[in-house]
Protein backbone atom coordinates (compact mmCIF):
# COMPACT_ATOMS: atom_id res chain seq x y z
CA UNK A 1 0.00 0.00 0.00
CA UNK A 2 1.56 3.63 -1.14
CA UNK A 3 2.55 6.10 1.66
CA UNK A 4 -0.90 8.36 2.55
CA UNK A 5 -0.38 12.09 1.75
CA UNK A 6 -1.65 14.59 3.26
CA UNK A 7 -4.06 14.76 0.70
CA UNK A 8 -5.43 11.42 1.56
CA UNK A 9 -5.51 12.47 5.12
CA UNK A 10 -7.81 15.40 3.92
CA UNK A 11 -10.21 13.59 2.20
CA UNK A 12 -10.42 10.88 4.78
CA UNK A 13 -10.86 13.50 7.37
CA UNK A 14 -13.62 15.50 4.92
CA UNK A 15 -11.55 18.74 5.28
CA UNK A 16 -9.30 20.54 2.90
CA UNK A 17 -5.58 20.29 2.34
CA UNK A 18 -5.29 23.50 3.80
CA UNK A 19 -6.59 22.52 6.69
CA UNK A 20 -4.23 19.44 7.41
CA UNK A 21 -1.08 21.60 6.86
CA UNK A 22 -2.53 24.12 9.34
CA UNK A 23 -3.16 20.87 12.03
CA UNK A 24 0.40 20.05 11.34
CA UNK A 25 1.87 23.34 11.50
CA UNK A 26 0.36 23.83 15.21
CA UNK A 27 -1.51 26.73 13.90
CA UNK A 28 -3.96 28.67 15.86
CA UNK A 29 -5.87 28.75 13.60
CA UNK A 30 -7.55 25.44 13.67
CA UNK A 31 -10.69 25.18 16.42
CA UNK A 32 -9.97 22.01 18.87
CA UNK A 33 -12.16 19.80 17.29
CA UNK A 34 -10.96 19.89 13.99
CA UNK A 35 -7.42 19.06 15.45
CA UNK A 36 -8.68 16.25 17.19
CA UNK A 37 -10.66 14.90 13.98
CA UNK A 38 -7.34 14.89 11.75
CA UNK A 39 -5.10 13.45 14.57
CA UNK A 40 -8.09 10.53 14.75
CA UNK A 41 -7.72 9.75 11.54
CA UNK A 42 -4.01 10.06 11.40
CA UNK A 43 -3.45 7.42 14.25
CA UNK A 44 -6.06 5.41 12.22
CA UNK A 45 -4.46 4.99 9.53
CA UNK A 46 -0.72 5.10 10.69
CA UNK A 47 0.09 8.50 8.97
CA UNK A 48 3.63 9.69 9.81
CA UNK A 49 4.32 12.91 8.15
CA UNK A 50 8.13 13.35 7.42
CA UNK A 51 9.26 15.67 10.30
CA UNK A 52 12.95 16.36 9.05
CA UNK A 53 11.23 18.19 5.64
CA UNK A 54 8.42 20.08 7.91
CA UNK A 55 11.04 21.20 10.20
CA UNK A 56 13.33 22.45 7.38
CA UNK A 57 10.48 23.81 5.64
CA UNK A 58 9.30 26.07 8.09
CA UNK A 59 13.02 26.75 9.07
CA UNK A 60 12.07 25.77 12.87
CA UNK A 61 15.30 23.47 13.13
CA UNK A 62 16.60 24.65 16.26
CA UNK A 63 14.33 23.06 18.60
CA UNK A 64 14.86 19.91 20.08
CA UNK A 65 11.94 17.70 22.27
CA UNK A 66 12.42 15.71 25.44
CA UNK A 67 9.78 13.48 26.47
CA UNK A 68 10.27 12.47 30.08
CA UNK A 69 8.49 10.45 32.43
CA UNK A 70 7.69 13.99 34.84
CA UNK A 71 10.54 16.27 36.22
CA UNK A 72 9.92 14.51 39.61
CA UNK A 73 11.24 11.51 39.21
CA UNK A 74 14.67 11.42 41.17
CA UNK A 75 17.37 10.69 38.21
CA UNK A 76 15.83 12.80 35.85
CA UNK A 77 17.87 16.14 36.71
CA UNK A 78 20.91 13.75 36.15
CA UNK A 79 19.34 12.94 32.88
CA UNK A 80 19.04 16.40 31.94
CA UNK A 81 21.73 17.58 32.81
CA UNK A 82 23.82 15.26 30.76
CA UNK A 83 21.72 16.49 27.71
CA UNK A 84 21.80 20.09 28.24
CA UNK A 85 26.03 19.77 28.85
CA UNK A 86 25.39 18.69 25.06
CA UNK A 87 22.62 20.96 23.52
CA UNK A 88 23.87 23.84 25.19
CA UNK A 89 27.51 24.02 23.18
CA UNK A 90 25.20 23.43 19.59
CA UNK A 91 22.62 26.05 17.68
CA UNK A 92 19.98 23.66 19.42
CA UNK A 93 17.24 24.72 21.86
CA UNK A 94 15.56 22.15 23.79
CA UNK A 95 11.80 22.07 24.63
CA UNK A 96 10.19 19.83 27.56
CA UNK A 97 7.48 17.34 26.90
CA UNK A 98 6.27 15.67 30.06
CA UNK A 99 4.22 12.46 31.08
CA UNK A 100 3.43 10.01 33.99
CA UNK A 101 2.56 6.11 34.35
CA UNK A 102 -0.74 7.93 34.71
CA UNK A 103 -0.60 10.00 31.81
CA UNK A 104 0.14 8.29 28.64
CA UNK A 105 3.12 9.84 26.81
CA UNK A 106 1.51 9.09 23.58
CA UNK A 107 -0.51 12.52 23.87
CA UNK A 108 3.40 13.90 24.28
CA UNK A 109 3.73 12.35 21.04
CA UNK A 110 0.71 13.50 19.49
CA UNK A 111 1.42 17.30 19.76
CA UNK A 112 5.21 16.28 18.44
CA UNK A 113 3.46 15.43 15.19
CA UNK A 114 1.08 17.79 15.22
CA UNK A 115 3.21 20.95 15.69
CA UNK A 116 6.54 20.13 13.19
CA UNK A 117 8.44 22.04 16.18
CA UNK A 118 11.24 19.66 16.75
CA UNK A 119 13.95 19.36 14.44
CA UNK A 120 14.91 16.02 16.80
CA UNK A 121 13.42 14.14 19.35
CA UNK A 122 15.01 12.53 22.96
CA UNK A 123 12.56 9.91 24.67
CA UNK A 124 12.88 8.46 28.21
CA UNK A 125 11.28 5.41 28.88
CA UNK A 126 9.07 5.05 31.42
CA UNK A 127 6.27 2.02 32.49
CA UNK A 128 4.40 2.91 29.30
CA UNK A 129 5.87 2.02 26.20
CA UNK A 130 4.36 2.73 23.34
CA UNK A 131 7.60 2.20 21.26
CA UNK A 132 5.63 1.12 17.89
CA UNK A 133 4.94 4.64 17.91
CA UNK A 134 8.36 5.86 18.43
CA UNK A 135 9.44 3.27 15.49
CA UNK A 136 7.10 4.91 12.92
CA UNK A 137 8.39 8.41 13.47
CA UNK A 138 12.41 7.19 13.43
CA UNK A 139 11.16 5.56 10.43
CA UNK A 140 9.40 8.92 8.94
CA UNK A 141 12.11 10.94 8.87
CA UNK A 142 12.62 12.24 12.66
CA UNK A 143 15.86 11.67 14.21
CA UNK A 144 15.31 10.28 17.76
CA UNK A 145 17.00 8.44 20.27
CA UNK A 146 15.82 6.67 23.20
CA UNK A 147 17.24 6.60 27.06
CA UNK A 148 16.25 3.18 27.67
CA UNK A 149 15.61 3.14 31.35
CA UNK A 150 13.46 -0.13 31.45
CA UNK A 151 15.67 -1.83 29.31
CA UNK A 152 13.12 -2.26 26.73
CA UNK A 153 14.16 -4.36 23.85
CA UNK A 154 14.14 -2.21 20.49
CA UNK A 155 15.28 -1.38 16.68
CA UNK A 156 15.83 2.46 17.66
CA UNK A 157 18.65 4.62 18.19
CA UNK A 158 19.07 4.39 22.33
CA UNK A 159 21.61 4.44 25.38
CA UNK A 160 21.03 2.14 28.06
CA UNK A 161 23.10 0.70 31.19
CA UNK A 162 24.01 -3.18 31.76
CA UNK A 163 21.88 -4.30 34.46
CA UNK A 164 22.60 -7.57 34.49
CA UNK A 165 26.27 -6.54 35.31
CA UNK A 166 24.81 -4.83 37.94
CA UNK A 167 22.75 -7.51 39.62
CA UNK A 168 26.15 -9.51 39.11
CA UNK A 169 28.19 -7.20 41.10
CA UNK A 170 25.88 -7.16 44.11
CA UNK A 171 25.38 -10.66 44.05
CA UNK A 172 29.26 -11.00 44.38
CA UNK A 173 29.59 -8.54 46.62
CA UNK A 174 27.37 -9.99 48.75
CA UNK A 175 28.73 -13.63 48.66
CA UNK A 176 32.04 -12.11 49.29
CA UNK A 177 30.94 -10.77 53.15
CA UNK A 178 29.25 -14.52 53.03
CA UNK A 179 25.94 -13.98 53.01
CA UNK A 180 24.07 -17.07 51.29
CA UNK A 181 20.65 -16.57 52.07
CA UNK A 182 20.13 -13.44 49.18
CA UNK A 183 16.41 -11.85 48.77
CA UNK A 184 15.68 -9.62 46.13
CA UNK A 185 12.69 -6.84 46.75
CA UNK A 186 12.17 -7.57 42.39
CA UNK A 187 10.23 -4.88 40.64
CA UNK A 188 7.16 -6.02 38.38
CA UNK A 189 9.22 -9.10 36.26
CA UNK A 190 7.61 -7.45 33.04
CA UNK A 191 10.03 -4.80 32.78
CA UNK A 192 13.17 -5.85 31.33
CA UNK A 193 15.81 -3.98 33.53
CA UNK A 194 14.17 -5.92 36.46
CA UNK A 195 14.57 -9.63 34.52
CA UNK A 196 17.99 -8.72 33.93
CA UNK A 197 19.03 -7.66 37.45
CA UNK A 198 17.69 -10.62 38.51
CA UNK A 199 19.37 -12.55 36.36
CA UNK A 200 22.21 -11.26 37.29
CA UNK A 201 22.17 -12.10 40.99
CA UNK A 202 21.13 -15.61 39.84
CA UNK A 203 24.59 -15.85 38.05
CA UNK A 204 26.35 -14.46 40.56
CA UNK A 205 24.43 -17.41 43.11
CA UNK A 206 25.49 -20.47 40.51
CA UNK A 207 28.89 -19.00 40.46
CA UNK A 208 29.00 -19.63 44.14
CA UNK A 209 27.58 -23.11 43.93
CA UNK A 210 24.22 -22.32 45.38
CA UNK A 211 20.68 -22.38 43.51
CA UNK A 212 18.50 -19.46 43.26
CA UNK A 213 15.62 -19.89 45.77
CA UNK A 214 12.31 -18.69 44.34
CA UNK A 215 11.32 -18.03 48.42
CA UNK A 216 13.87 -15.50 48.45
CA UNK A 217 12.31 -13.71 45.05
CA UNK A 218 9.30 -11.14 46.11
CA UNK A 219 7.76 -9.26 43.24
CA UNK A 220 6.34 -6.26 44.06
CA UNK A 221 5.15 -2.85 41.76
CA UNK A 222 5.91 0.79 42.35
CA UNK A 223 3.52 1.04 45.50
CA UNK A 224 5.36 1.42 48.71
CA UNK A 225 2.82 -0.52 50.77
CA UNK A 226 3.64 -4.00 48.90
CA UNK A 227 6.92 -3.19 49.39
CA UNK A 228 6.75 -2.93 52.82
CA UNK A 229 4.70 -6.17 52.47
CA UNK A 230 6.93 -8.09 50.88
CA UNK A 231 9.81 -7.12 52.95
CA UNK A 232 7.95 -8.04 56.78
CA UNK A 233 6.95 -11.11 54.49
CA UNK A 234 10.88 -11.94 53.89
CA UNK A 235 12.05 -11.00 57.27
CA UNK A 236 9.14 -13.58 58.86
CA UNK A 237 10.40 -16.82 57.81
CA UNK A 238 11.58 -19.18 60.31
CA UNK A 239 15.37 -18.32 61.31
CA UNK A 240 17.19 -21.14 59.00
CA UNK A 241 15.19 -19.77 55.57
CA UNK A 242 15.28 -15.95 56.95
CA UNK A 243 17.70 -13.51 54.11
CA UNK A 244 20.42 -11.98 55.57
CA UNK A 245 20.63 -9.72 52.61
CA UNK A 246 17.83 -7.94 50.34
CA UNK A 247 18.73 -6.56 47.24
CA UNK A 248 15.84 -3.63 46.02
CA UNK A 249 15.20 -3.31 42.48
CA UNK A 250 15.84 0.27 42.81
CA UNK A 251 16.82 3.19 45.56
CA UNK A 252 13.65 4.67 46.33
CA UNK A 253 12.55 0.65 47.10
CA UNK A 254 15.69 0.14 49.24
CA UNK A 255 14.69 3.33 51.09
CA UNK A 256 11.19 2.20 51.51
CA UNK A 257 12.88 -1.64 52.96
CA UNK A 258 15.09 0.58 55.42
CA UNK A 259 12.31 2.27 56.65
CA UNK A 260 10.60 -0.37 57.49
CA UNK A 261 12.77 -2.50 58.85
CA UNK A 262 13.87 -0.22 61.47
CA UNK A 263 10.15 -0.16 62.01
CA UNK A 264 10.50 -3.61 62.71
CA UNK A 265 13.86 -3.05 64.80
CA UNK A 266 16.02 -5.10 62.11
CA UNK A 267 19.36 -3.20 62.62
CA UNK A 268 21.05 -2.74 58.86
CA UNK A 269 23.76 -4.08 58.39
CA UNK A 270 24.26 -5.59 61.53
CA UNK A 271 21.27 -8.21 61.22
CA UNK A 272 20.61 -7.95 57.24
CA UNK A 273 22.32 -6.02 54.62
CA UNK A 274 20.74 -4.16 52.11
CA UNK A 275 21.77 -2.96 48.25
CA UNK A 276 19.32 -1.03 45.56
CA UNK A 277 20.60 0.20 42.63
CA UNK A 278 20.54 3.60 40.52
CA UNK A 279 23.07 5.85 43.13
CA UNK A 280 20.20 8.64 43.03
CA UNK A 281 21.47 11.52 45.10
CA UNK A 282 19.72 10.63 48.29
CA UNK A 283 21.72 6.96 48.60
CA UNK A 284 24.70 8.30 49.96
CA UNK A 285 22.67 10.65 52.33
CA UNK A 286 20.55 8.15 54.28
CA UNK A 287 21.13 6.64 57.59
CA UNK A 288 22.86 3.98 57.03
CA UNK A 289 24.21 5.56 53.71
CA UNK A 290 22.88 2.79 51.12
CA UNK A 291 25.18 0.57 49.08
CA UNK A 292 24.03 0.84 45.50
CA UNK A 293 25.03 0.14 42.11
CA UNK A 294 25.09 3.72 39.97
CA UNK A 295 23.86 3.79 36.49
CA UNK A 296 25.77 6.71 34.86
CA UNK A 297 22.56 9.03 34.51
CA UNK A 298 24.65 11.79 33.44
CA UNK A 299 26.74 9.69 30.47
CA UNK A 300 23.44 8.14 29.46
CA UNK A 301 21.76 12.17 28.58
CA UNK A 302 25.20 13.09 26.91
CA UNK A 303 25.62 10.21 24.75
CA UNK A 304 22.09 10.12 23.60
CA UNK A 305 22.25 14.09 22.79
CA UNK A 306 25.73 13.27 20.95
CA UNK A 307 23.73 10.52 18.78
CA UNK A 308 21.13 12.84 17.89
CA UNK A 309 23.29 15.55 17.17
CA UNK A 310 25.00 12.96 14.99
CA UNK A 311 21.77 12.40 13.04
CA UNK A 312 20.80 16.27 12.77
CA UNK A 313 24.55 16.93 11.57
CA UNK A 314 23.43 14.47 8.67
CA UNK A 315 26.31 11.97 9.21
CA UNK A 316 25.90 8.24 8.79
CA UNK A 317 27.18 6.08 11.48
CA UNK A 318 27.02 2.53 12.44
CA UNK A 319 24.25 0.51 14.34
CA UNK A 320 26.77 0.02 17.11
CA UNK A 321 27.31 3.31 17.35
CA UNK A 322 23.86 3.79 18.12
CA UNK A 323 23.07 1.46 20.14
CA UNK A 324 24.98 2.18 23.42
CA UNK A 325 25.30 0.07 26.87
CA UNK A 326 27.04 1.77 29.29
CA UNK A 327 28.62 -0.28 32.33
CA UNK A 328 27.36 0.53 35.67
CA UNK A 329 29.40 0.30 38.93
CA UNK A 330 28.81 -1.02 42.55
CA UNK A 331 28.96 1.57 45.19
CA UNK A 332 30.07 0.29 48.92
CA UNK A 333 28.52 1.96 52.06
CA UNK A 334 27.71 1.49 55.26
CA UNK A 335 24.38 -1.13 54.25
CA UNK A 336 26.09 -3.97 53.80
CA UNK A 337 28.46 -6.01 56.29
CA UNK A 338 29.41 -9.55 57.06
CA UNK A 339 27.03 -12.05 57.36
CA UNK A 340 26.32 -11.79 61.10
CA UNK A 341 28.04 -14.67 63.17
CA UNK A 342 24.95 -16.43 64.57
CA UNK A 343 23.95 -17.31 60.97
Amino acid sequence: MAKLTIRDIARLSGLSKSTVSLVLNNSPKVDPETRRRVIAVMREHNYVPSFAATALAKGNTGLIGMIVPGLTWRFMANINYGVAKVVEDTKYEMVLFTSTNERDYGGAIDRVMSSGLCAGLIVVTHDQQPLDRLVDLHAGGLPLVLINTLGAVNALPSVGADNYTGGLLVGRHLLELGHRRIAGILGPLDHPYVQERRSGLREALREAGLEPDPELEAETDFAEALIRSRTRELMALPADRRPTALFAYHDSAAFTVLDELVRAGVRVPQDVSVVGFNDIDAAAHVRPALTTVRQPFVDMGRQAARILMTALDGVESDEESQRVVLPTELIVRDSTTSVPADR
